[in-house]
């Protein structure tokens, strides 16, 4: 923002440089503009600044335009009085459209504001403020310069509509905006690709024969403003290649050259309004599927964060619900089962063949408490490892199902990953047992490297594999297993067995091991 005094020392040079280069671009006959620039910074600094500094922002074009003029000795007053229409219904310009934009939640991108913009800054305020000139400046020297009113309204429109959405658009980049993508490749194509608008445009060609081809030419390269650059490129492609028509037009080359200057600069004014605003409604649809695609990688990332914390938290409750059985309740049922054993050795006949009834089915109850702990958080992964747990897991499988294990000694994991990877074989075995319909399964374990290979496969019914990626999952158990994998920093692929089946390959890269940590 800045103080007022240096808002409006800004703005006056902005506007005294603008209007230098809009003198810059007429045609030798001095009735014809191409584009005037002025009105466009006076428009840019109010959407840009807190109305608190928009009187600033008035002082400084008023200045701004009294110098510029100045030095062709054109009397300050008639400026100031010819300036006084674009001074008064700028604002209001402005303070429609801020109204607008502030009511929505993303302007960058809302078809509302461009269309608004487009009808009041493109259109109604320049033909406005063209109209107040011409009958402002009748009987000045400013006269022979700016009478020609609908040469006057469409270069002011051309001005707001190229100049405006730039510098807004720059400036709201930097405040809230999704991040732009870009390499030295991109940067390399866009330059090849304007330098061959420059030649194309500049070489003597064949114009009557060439020129449908020779007008279209820039939208390569304001496609690949649009696409790497979204907005901000858009905008500033478009100027440079606004300004470089009108450059080329008045030097007499290029595909807009007509039989007289008059026509010359509608022709080329025209053409650039056109594609100015169809290219501001095309980057807008870039934006908004910007935006969203950013939305859904937010939302993605915070699913899958929230997924993550279920999982510990789902981790932390079975431990405490393990120890708790372990800890508490199979401690009382071995009591009860040591009551039972020293009552059956005073019983006598049927009495004694009952307690011992009583004491097996109570044993019996402390073996599934016991598997029903080992089950939520097996004890193992503490004290034996990764390997030994697995060994547990495959040795604790239904006899129907045939479970054969390969498993390599690894060094001591980290608790989380050996964890993870605990689960993945569990929900593995669950889901052969239910649903594969398997009689042999393989579980390997291997480290190559620094990386970790867990392999789960079964000779069942498989999956179908083929409208499918290979890690695409079905069901919630997939998913968990899945998120566990990733939450580990490693991958999990479901593929067809060479024989039939599925594989499940849960690979884990450059895990070291906790002493690692250590050292």
């Amino acid at each position: 923002m800045g103080h007022p005094l240096a808002v409006a020392s800004i703005v006056a040079v902005s506007v005294a440089c603008s209007q230098w280069a809009s003198m810059l671009l007429w045609m030798p006959n001095p009735r014809s503009h191409m584009v005037w620039f002025p009105g466009a910074v006076l428009l840019g600094a109010l959407l840009l600044q807190p109305r608190r500094h928009w009187w600033a922002c008035l002082l400084g074009t008023a200045v701004g335009e009294a110098a510029a003029f100045g030095v062709l000795g054109v009397p300050p007053l008639a400026v100031t009085v010819a300036m006084l229409g674009s001074l008064v219904l700028t604002p209001a310009v402005a303070m429609a459209l801020e109204s607008l934009r502030s009511r929505l939640q993303s302007p960058l991108e809302d078809f509302r504001l461009l269309t608004a913009f487009v009808v009041l800054g493109g259109l109604a305020l320049p033909m406005l403020s063209a109209a107040w000139i011409a009958v402002a400046i009748r009987g000045t020297v400013l006269e022979p310069y700016l009478s020609d009113w609908p040469n006057v309204a469409l270069a002011q429109s051309l001005g707001n509509l190229m100049l405006v959405p730039a510098v807004v658009w720059t400036a709201m980049r930097r405040r809230n905006a999704v991040p732009l993508e870009t390499d030295g490749v991109s940067i390399a194509v866009g330059v090849g690709l304007l330098v061959t608008l420059c030649l194309l445009w500049t070489w003597h060609l064949p114009m009557q024969r060439l020129q449908p081809a020779l007008v279209v030419a820039p939208v390569p390269f304001l496609i690949w403003a649009m696409v790497s650059f979204r907005a901000v490129g858009a905008s500033l492609a478009m100027l440079a290649v606004g300004l470089l028509a009108m450059h080329f037009s008045i030097a007499g080359v290029g595909p807009f050259i007509r039989d007289d200057l008059a026509t010359t600069t509608i022709a080329v004014q025209l053409w650039t309004a056109a594609l100015t605003v169809a290219l501001l409604y095309m980057t807008v649809v870039v934006e908004q599927r910007a935006t969203r695609t950013q939305a859904l990688q937010h939302a993605h990332q915070r699913l899958q964060a929230m997924t993550v914390q279920l999982m510990r938290a789902q981790e932390d409750e079975r431990s405490r619900i393990a120890r708790d059985l372990h800890d508490g309740i199979n401690q009382s049922i071995a009591s009860i089962a040591i009551r039972l054993s020293i009552a059956r050795q005073h019983a006598q006949g049927a009495e004694r063949e009952l307690l011992g009834e009583l004491q097996a089915a109570v044993t019996d109850v402390s073996e599934d408490v016991r598997r029903l702990s080992h089950a939520l958080h097996p004890s193992l992964l503490h004290y034996a490892g990764l390997t030994m747990a697995l060994r547990s897991l495959c040795q604790a499988q239904p006899d129907s199902l045939h479970v054969h294990a390969e498993l390599e000694e690894l060094p001591e994991l980290p608790l989380n990953v050996a964890t993870a990877l605990y689960r993945i074989a569990q929900e593995s075995l669950r889901n052969v047992e239910k649903h594969a319909h398997a009689s042999q399964v393989i579980v390997r374990l291997k480290r190559v490297g620094a990386d970790i290979e867990l392999e789960i496969g079964d000779d069942g019914v498989g999956l179908d594999l083929d409208d499918q990626p290979h890690d695409a999952p079905r069901g919630l158990g997939l998913l968990s297993m899945r998120e566990r994998a990733r939450e580990i920093g490693g991958e999990l692929r479901l593929v067809s067995g060479l024989h039939g089946g599925t594989r499940v390959i849960a690979h884990v890269a450059g895990i070291s091991s906790q002493a690692d940590q250590y050292q």
